[in-house]
């Protein structure tokens, strides 16, 4: 077996095959069938180790699987401890394994908000416009709300995001969306610094690095039809980079939390003020 680093997608394989195995042994009882180690067994269930496609069949195969399976997953298997593996954004699995035992999180974002600071309204106009189908969009939202769990965990990382300011008006023509999302970002301000307008950005490209006690960091770049999982020292310092310019030209919290709620009360004004124009004349006055 091979010691390679592990990543987001071989903890999520290795997570695959532990709920496949739990079907049939417990852990000692399975590795003793293959006549394996325990501690091997566990390694490779936990992504800590890259096993061979010989390993991969015996293990599949003590699990009832047949060779069209086992095929398929070795294939799989092959991209996942490579230092940059692409997504599509409909597949939600591997981020939840970049999310999950993450000691921090650190986001930039330019073009769209953060997935972890959206309401379901924002998340289904956004991708309505890329074209998603509803099922996608089901998907997608069931898998956001089980994922902002992390914020309300009491072992919940330490989280940065820096929000483009432009960021915070786009995808959504709703008055009541807005402001829900804006309330949202609100009550979340302790976590946010928020780029104000007339800054010179950085970088173009959103990005979400997740930094872990035990294992690499994770760099996440979010394109429109794709996510890049990165674990790449060169591409780390970069983004890194990015950040500490963040860091000097953001708002800090508490002033990003003064930006939202003045932006959320002009929002209220403003459908005060559309609600005074509709209200009909009494004919006497």
């Amino acid at each position: 077996m091979d010691q390679t680093p592990l990543t987001p997608r071989s903890r999520e394989l290795g997570d695959a095959l532990r709920t496949l195995r739990k079907q049939f042994a417990r852990g000692a009882e399975f590795a003793e069938s293959l006549g394996w180690d325990p501690s091997k067994v566990s390694n490779v269930e936990r992504g800590k180790v890259r096993p061979s496609e010989a390993d991969l069949a015996q293990y599949l195969t003590a699990c009832g699987k047949d060779r069209d399976c086992i095929t398929e997953f070795v294939n799989q298997y092959r991209q996942a401890f490579n230092p940059y593996f692409a997504q599509q954004t409909d597949n939600f699995s591997t981020i939840m394994f970049a999310e999950r035992g993450a000691a921090t999180i650190t986001g930039y974002s330019k073009t769209a908000l953060p997935d972890l600071l959206r309401i379901d309204g924002y998340t289904e106009r956004l991708l309505q416009r890329r074209g998603a189908t509803p099922d996608q969009i089901g998907t997608a939202i069931r898998s956001q709300r089980e994922r902002q769990r992390i914020l309300r965990s009491s072992n919940r990382p330490s989280c940065v995001f820096y929000i483009a300011e432009t960021a915070l008006s786009t995808q959504l023509d709703e008055v009541r969306e807005r402001m829900d999302q804006l309330e949202l970002l609100r009550r979340h301000s302790r976590i946010i610094r928020i780029i104000p307008n007339g800054k010179t950005l950085p970088s173009s490209t959103d990005f979400t690095m997740y930094a872990h006690e035990k294992s690499p960091t994770t760099v996440v770049v979010d394109c429109e039809f794709t996510k890049v999982f990165i674990q790449d020292g060169s591409v780390l310092s970069q983004c890194q980079a990015v950040l500490a310019t963040l860091s000097e030209i953001a708002l800090g919290h508490t002033d990003s939390g003064a930006l939202l709620s003045r932006l959320l009360g002009e929002e209220y004004v403003a459908v005060i003020k559309a609600a005074a124009v509709e209200q009909p004349t009494a004919p006497w006055s």
